[in-house]
């Protein structure tokens, strides 16, 4: 309970990139099937993909806004200070990359060529 109170300092950096990763796995592996279905879930892999990544970026705010910077290692506070806040930048850049990567499942189904 106490990681939810004060934050984890490195969440951020994990989460948006690997649901990103994630996310771009899932949009590549369906791409023949929603040509032939006419379904096409790729906006959804995306956002959900986005709220992960500004979950991983809330929990790293969380953990800048704290005194001790969260509760996780490194040890030393400086270290996870910074750690914090490199998380949150790294969570917000990912969630504007898999926001981009939403529009354009939004606006092309994959089957132009």
């Amino acid at each position: 309970m106490q990681a939810i109170r004060t934050g984890v300092s490195w969440a951020g950096l994990v989460t948006g990139p690997t649901a990103w990763a994630v996310s771009l796995q899932l949009d590549y592996s369906i791409a023949y099937w929603q040509c032939s279905a006419g379904f096409r879930p790729t906006a959804l892999f995306s956002l959900t993909g986005a709220a992960v990544a500004a979950l991983g970026a809330l929990a790293s705010w969380r953990a800048v806004r704290d005194p001790r910077h969260g509760t996780s290692p490194p040890l030393k506070a400086r270290t996870r200070a910074f750690l914090a806040k490199t998380s949150v930048g790294i969570g917000a850049l990912f969630t504007l990359v898999m926001l981009a990567q939403m529009a354009a499942g939004l606006i092309f189904s994959g089957c132009e060529l």
